[in-house]
């Protein structure tokens, strides 16, 4: 079946590429399933500026608030006492929970695209070093399988680790402006509750 015969060559590949490829194999898994994690998470989250035309009425009115937003809005304006401070000070939590959190994965995920490559030099030194060997005792069909497996290795595994990287380094562009977007709009969401709640106030 074709299926099974893609199957087939793509583990025959694996070990052609040494015992690197199992490094790589476990980079690419974190990689991914912490990119995949942080995806989720700042897609789920609708704060943007797009409904930034509602935030007046809303703050005034924080139980007819909606979405993302309208969490944020009652959270920074509950209670009977409400300063300036206390807005500051809970748009500050909001900011270590929602940002470090994203911070964090996109540090994980910075490091290990970083690795995949060098993961991937290292099974070429270890192809090489193999091949050597193999030409240094040239005689009969033993040696030539040791420089051809040698060779393999050290083309597969570099290979591999720069397949692994390169999606990821868009995929943490992508969090990474999803991530700038979300600090934006709750620096101009702070901002308007501040302007619109406490302008009595201040002037």
């Amino acid at each position: 079946m074709p299926g099974q015969q893609t199957l087939s060559e793509l583990a025959g590949l694996f070990a052609d590429g040494g015992p690197v490829m199992f490094i790589l194999a476990f980079i690419a898994v974190v990689l991914y399933s912490t990119a995949t994690a942080a995806l989720f998470f700042v897609s789920k989250s609708d704060l943007t500026t797009k409904r930034q035309n509602l935030w007046a009425n809303w703050i005034k009115q924080p139980t007819s608030a909606e979405g993302r937003d309208g969490e944020i809005i009652r959270y920074a304006l509950h209670g009977s006492r409400i300063s300036t401070a206390t807005v500051e000070r809970r748009f500050d939590e909001i900011r270590e929970v929602v940002l470090n959190s994203i911070d964090r994965r996109l540090i994980i995920i910075g490091s290990l695209i970083a690795v995949a490559p060098m993961a991937g030099l290292l099974g070429t030194v270890g192809g090489m070093l193999d091949m050597f060997d193999g030409l240094a005792n040239a005689s009969g069909k033993k040696s030539m399988d040791k420089i051809q497996s040698g060779m393999m290795e050290s083309l597969l595994s570099p290979l591999t680790g720069l397949v692994i990287a390169l999606p990821g380094m868009f995929l943490a562009l992508h969090i990474r402006q999803k991530r700038n977007w979300i600090a934006a709009a709750l620096m101009q969401l702070e901002s308007a509750i501040l302007t619109t709640r406490f302008k009595e106030v201040q002037s």
